[in-house]
């Protein structure tokens, strides 16, 4: 059962065994998931159902007062710090809860499990005295001491509605690291402190979860306020010469609208929306609404039919054409999963965040390619002419470091011209990751295997895409055509990007074309290639080969 027998979580456990659980007391008090707590490094995995092993010190929870365990019980199987493990046993009451009823009881277990180690790190700080409950940065409280300050608060009967849980992480500090080094880095973390420190008042609360990780607690009607100061806090280094240093932060944040149960959520629900701003939405801030959290459990529900539905094959790859403008022309298509289970498509706004979220999306995009190859080969056999197809990897995919390898091999076992296929990636603004990513276009790039950088100009690009990255192609984001108050100014900027792009030898096109004003205003500034719906939407690939029976759009 548990690794740890400490006689605290033990307690901990029987006080909550001790309670009935209604189904409804766990989805609002327990509605977080399992995938996207980070609080102190905690990742969760749902193992499956085990047989009982006759422990005495097993955990029993009912669903009503009174209830008899039966069957096989639920086991939850964490990783936590310091490589340690936990093992949470769930056991329902015969016939007493659905399939869906039990998904609940997951969160649930995962609470539980981030509260165990709140514990932990509570006890081990009592070890070593009360002064470790602050951070490295000797400011801030750490995660142990910030869920402590937020539960003298409630015990003040102090309502949790009146203030904002801030979740935060400074963009690009490894940068700093790297350039200052280490004793430096700490010390800019010290003052980043001591600014988020001077800002408190009465009653609020702050704290340092490690690394350049951050919480805070806000009275409402100073929230706008915090989030103002988190977008650019300024940092005098004292060196040789005094340098200024402005730091950013992604934040999460959850403006919470009723009362707290547990001190927990105010770092878990924040954490979730800032998991949302980094990795999916690619936003500096993100809210934990009502949405965001129903989003989550689509998420989390689609995750456990996944590696089935990649068996059946129930994903299906279709083909949006990329059409010359200038004579009609079929010219390319990008392949865009989509996913049919029980009769039904699944949204790849639901699927996609989901897989990124736990890297299974690198098994999806390798899918995705090994169709597209398949479908190349195919029309090729029945005497049809293909046109260059490209596939979207996931940035997500770079910690792979055979990624461009695999990709190669997979190209080059189809069979088919590696100038057939082009990957597509989208840009990023992240220092160290956009390093990864230049060395894996140049390394395809060797390898004879077109690449694109997909949604350029969207949020912070810069012409630096242009000079470190040897691409074949730009997509234009369709922001730049989906806009009523297209000027003069950036008529400009995108024309000249368009010529920089053609002289450095890339071929540019534009996506979301629907409209003719829309043509006419991309073909005015030098870009000829479309992808949209005024030509074509997404096909399955059996109406895409008719098309490439023709090519020419009338």
């Amino acid at each position: 059962m548990m690794q740890s027998s400490d006689n605290l979580h033990l307690a901990f456990l029987r006080r909550l065994a001790g309670e009935p659980l209604s189904v409804d007391r766990l989805r609002k008090g327990f509605e977080l998931v399992a995938l996207f707590f980070d609080l102190c490094g905690i990742e969760a995995e749902l193992l499956g159902s085990f047989k009982i092993e006759g422990e005495e010190k097993d955990i029993t929870l009912y669903e009503k007062e009174g209830g008899v365990p039966a069957g096989e019980p639920l086991k939850f199987a964490f990783r936590l710090n310091n490589k340690r493990n936990a093992v949470f046993y769930i056991y329902p009451e015969t016939g007493s809860l659905s399939d869906d009823e039990k998904e609940d009881l997951e969160a649930f277990a995962t609470e539980a499990m981030l509260y165990l180690e709140i514990l932990h790190l509570k006890q081990e700080t009592e070890k070593k005295g009360a002064g470790e409950s602050t951070e490295s940065t000797e400011i801030l409280p750490n995660a142990s001491g910030y869920i402590r300050d937020v539960t003298e608060l409630m015990k003040r009967d102090i309502p949790l509605k009146k203030y904002t849980a801030f979740y935060f992480n400074l963009k690009d500090f490894g940068e700093i690291n790297k350039r200052y080094g280490r004793v430096k880095g700490d010390e800019v973390l010290r003052d980043y402190a001591e600014i988020i420190k001077d800002f408190l008042t009465k009653d609020e609360a702050a704290g340092h979860l490690g690394g350049d990780n951050f919480m805070a607690l806000i009275h409402k009607k100073r929230q706008q306020d915090f989030i103002n100061l988190l977008s650019d806090i300024t940092i005098f280094l004292e060196s040789d010469k005094e340098e200024e240093i402005h730091l950013s932060s992604t934040i999460g944040v959850w403006d919470i609208q009723s009362d707290v149960a547990y001190p927990g959520e105010v770092v878990s629900r924040p954490s979730i929306a800032l998991n949302q701003a980094k990795n999916v939405i690619h936003q500096p801030i993100a809210y934990a609404d009502d949405r965001l959290i129903e989003q989550m459990h689509e998420q989390r529900s689609v995750l456990k039919f996944f590696s089935e539905a990649l068996e059946k094959e129930e994903f299906v790859v279709y083909y949006q054409p990329k059409v010359d403008s200038r004579n009609r022309t079929l010219v390319g298509a990008e392949g865009l999963v989509r996913w049919f289970h029980n009769g039904k498509m699944i949204s790849p706004g639901v699927f996609i965040p989901a897989l990124e979220g736990t890297g299974e999306c690198l098994a999806l995009d390798y899918y995705v390619l090994k169709r597209a190859c398949r479908d190349i080969q195919s029309w090729i056999s029945q005497g049809i002419e293909p046109v260059t197809v490209s596939v979207n990897f996931s940035r997500k995919d770079l910690k792979d470091r055979k990624l461009a390898d695999n990709i190669n091999k997979i190209v080059e076992e189809s069979g088919i011209d590696k100038s057939l296929i082009e990957v597509e990636l989208t840009e990023t603004v992240d220092t160290e990751e956009q390093g990864v990513l230049s060395g894996f276009i140049s390394k395809l790039y060797r390898k004879g295997i077109m690449t694109a950088i997909d949604d350029f100009g969207s949020g912070y690009s810069s012409l630096s895409t242009l000079r470190d990255f040897q691409v074949h192609t730009l997509k234009l984001d369709r922001s730049f055509v989906n806009t009523d108050d297209f000027s003069w100014k950036d008529e400009i900027i995108l024309r000249n990007i368009i010529h920089m792009a053609g002289e450095l030898g890339m071929s540019v096109l534009c996506e979301g074309v629907e409209r003719d004003d829309q043509m006419a205003l991309i073909n005015s500034v030098g870009c000829y290639v479309i992808q949209g719906y005024y030509f074509d939407r997404p096909l399955p690939e059996e109406e895409f080969k008719e098309r490439l029976k023709s090519k020419i759009y009338h």
